[in-house]
Formats: structure tokens, sequence, C-alpha cells
């Protein structure tokens, strides 16, 4: 027969100490209200570690109607933009006792069913990146109890913080910029069908070109930015116009670094015979042969959007807020 898993009463009685005081313990209270010494702190630890004690974690949370937990809830995976937020996140988190789950999100389905698994006391506050969920339902969400922020423009804050960036205003400076150094045939390379309607990088383009002066070529966009493989086929196709492109603007940074390799493998330069600029700012950027121009956050530091959540977890009453998360042009040796 299997033994039965030890009891805070099995601690007590080894310790030689009462309820109340494995539970001040356990709890990391060490001073117990002035009761408890640290030779008797030692001694539950002791006993804890003798039995093999493991608290029962669902059984405190329930008490406590808390599961120090908290969600972020992401829309794609492996995007290094998306490494960052979520390394900050869980330091953030840590300082403040809580833990981190993160959920692939991807399709709306999907999303709404992790929803419903935080209203259920998976997490006790999430963060959705981009999202597929309409403001009502968001606002019905945060109407159960449960704080959210959500980072994602063109979205209206209603008992929830938004984070947005500037992404639109920064993507046409990266163009203009182009256009100012005589580029006439730029190359877009986008996310095509992505979660943030409209699509805020594409519209920034096309207003430089506009701007700039500059015919609108439907032959010169294409989606395929996800993938490096992708982005390296557009750009051998490309090549293969006349005239060709003399820079080529890619909405991520990953696909800009697959796109330099591409262009050079061909026998041309950079920049002095295509230009090329990402959008992300990930490290591997600065790196590159040369290293690559970009648009993105200066700094890939995302304490303060994770000091929203726990502040919204601190006081439930906040007003809504809107923080926006900066962008710029990067200028580096690829433009």
């Amino acid at each position: 027969m299997s033994r039965s898993a030890p009891t805070t009463r099995d601690v007590a009685q080894l310790a030689g100490v009462s309820l109340a005081t494995v539970s001040y313990v356990l709890n990391g209270r060490r001073d117990g209200g002035g009761k408890i010494g640290e030779a008797t702190r030692e001694k539950v630890l002791r006993a804890v570690a003798e039995l093999g004690y493991v608290p029962n974690q669902s059984a405190r949370h329930l008490r406590r109607q808390k599961t120090e937990r908290i969600c972020v809830v992401l829309p794609n995976l492996g995007v290094p933009y998306f490494d960052a937020l979520v390394q900050d996140v869980q330091n953030v988190a840590e300082e403040h006792g809580y833990t981190t789950i993160i959920a692939y999100a991807g399709t709306f389905e999907r999303e709404r069913r992790i929803l419903e698994q935080i209203q259920c006391h998976l997490a006790d506050g999430a963060l959705i990146v981009d999202g597929r969920t309409t403001e009502k339902d968001l606002v019905s969400f945060v109407n159960s109890g449960i704080p959210l922020v959500i980072m994602r423009n063109h979205t209206v804050p209603e008992g929830f913080d938004v984070v947005e960036t500037n992404e639109r205003e920064a993507c046409y400076e990266a163009i203009s910029y182009l256009i100012r150094q005589g580029r006439r045939h730029i190359a877009f390379l986008g996310h095509f069908g992505a979660m943030n309607e409209p699509y805020d990088r594409f519209i920034g383009y096309q207003q430089a070109l506009r701007d700039g002066g500059i015919a609108f070529d439907e032959r010169l966009v294409s989606g395929g930015a996800g993938s490096r493989k992708a982005a390296s086929l557009n750009v051998q196709r490309w090549l293969n116009l006349d005239p060709r492109p003399d820079a080529i603007f890619a909405t991520s940074d990953k696909a800009a670094i697959s796109i330099i390799w591409t262009v050079r493998d061909a026998g041309l330069r950079v920049p002095e015979d295509v230009a090329i600029i990402g959008v992300g700012n990930i490290p591997e950027g600065e790196s590159t042969s040369p290293p690559l121009t970009t648009v993105g956050p200066a700094s890939s530091d995302f304490r303060a959007v994770a000091q929203l959540l726990f502040s919204r977890l601190a006081d439930g009453e906040l007003e809504a807020r809107t923080f926006v998360h900066e962008w710029t042009l990067i200028r580096r040796g690829s433009a």
C-alpha cells in the first residue's frame, strides 16, 4: 500500500511545535508575531526536509483566493522582441512573488480558450500581446475581476491598460530616410494577415512613398517576413526585376538579416547597391556585416510594461491608462 503524503500536522509533530508555528514558517513569516525564534524555525525546516513535505499550493491559493501567477499571451513563439518582453515580465513577477505562465494563442479560438481558463483562476492577471479579442470582450473579461494589460495599437482602454507603439510613424521615418538617400525602388516584405489591423507598418510605407512622390509598385510588395527562407526567396525574385530594388524594408530583423546574406550572395553590395532596413532592434542585428539599420525600441526594456500589470493587481480601481513604448529609426551600416 502506498504511503500517504506528509502533512503539516506530521511536520509539527516531528518538530515538536504547533500547527500555527509551522504555518508561520512555511509562509515566510520569520517572527510569527514575536513568537518564533531562529532555532524553532530551523527545527521546522529540518522536519520539512526529513519528511519530504511539499505544500499543497492549490489549497493555499484557494484560501488566499490568489494563484500568485500571471499569464502572458503571445501570438507567436521564437520572436526575439517577445523573448525580451517575457524575460522582463518574469523578472518583475519574481520581485512581486509571482510566477509567469506563457500561453501561445495564434488563433482567435485558442486565445478565447486561454482567456476562459484565466477567468477560471489559471492566473490572477494577464498581459496580452496583439490579440484578436474584441474591445467588448476585453471589457467583459476585466469585469470578471481579472486585471489586464494589452499590447496593441488602435485599442481604447476601458478598465484595462493599453501599451501602444508609434510603429507607423517610425516606419514612415525609415522609408523617408531611404528616399532622401535617392532610393526610388523600395521593396516591402511584411507580415500580411497580421492581427493588428490596420497594418501600421505597411501604412507608414505607403504614406512615405506618396509624400516622396514615388509611385507604388505592387511587384515590390510581398509577405514572408516571418520566415528567413521566405525572405530569401522573395529577394531572389526581386533581384531579377528590371529595375531591381535599390532598397528593401523588411518588417522583422530576422528576415532583414537573411536578406543581407541573399543580396551579398548575389554579388551586390550592402548598402551601396541595395540598402536594407529591418524591424525589431534585436541584438543579432548589431553583429551582421554590415550592422543592420532597424526600426524598433531604442532599448529592449519592458519593465515599465510589466509594472503596469502589477500596479493594477495591487489596485483594481485604477483609471484605464495608455502607455506608449517608443519606437525610432536606429541607423547602422546596412542603410
